[in-house]
């Protein structure tokens, strides 16, 4: 195996995570919507034990959109500021590392978010 695998491997497997991630917290959202209850003047109410779970749904989507907008503007801005120092768009550098780690840290926090609450919502249930 070559380091291009491996980095292979990683972009192919986040990328399924993430998907799978957003999916999971709509499916929570939707799980959550079962349980709301029609008030007494025809208004929706959600019990206040599920909210804690919805928040945390909704934060991953939140995070979801800032793992990919921080992402966007930190390669939009590294490839314009390349682009105006000369650089030919065949010559090929390096980039710091530092330039993934807004993106990498969007990406855990969401995942870390909807796993907190799935584990909620298990919990609600099993109690």
């Amino acid at each position: 195996m070559r380091l291009k695998d491996a980095l292979e491997n990683y972009y192919t497997f986040s990328t399924s995570l993430s998907n799978v991630n957003r999916q999971l917290c709509f499916a929570g959202i939707a799980v959550v919507w079962v349980f709301v209850v029609k008030g007494e003047n025809g208004s929706h109410e959600l019990p206040s034990e599920l909210i804690f779970p919805l928040g945390f749904f909704a934060l991953g989507l939140a995070l979801d959109l800032c793992h990919y907008i921080s992402a966007t503007i930190v390669w939009g801005l590294y490839h314009r500021k390349k682009e105006k120092s000369g650089v030919s768009p065949e010559t090929e550098f390096g980039a710091p590392h530092i330039i993934n780690w807004p993106a990498i840290l969007f990406f855990w926090a969401k995942v870390i978010s909807t796993l907190i609450g799935y584990v909620s919502l298990v919990k609600l249930f099993i109690s």
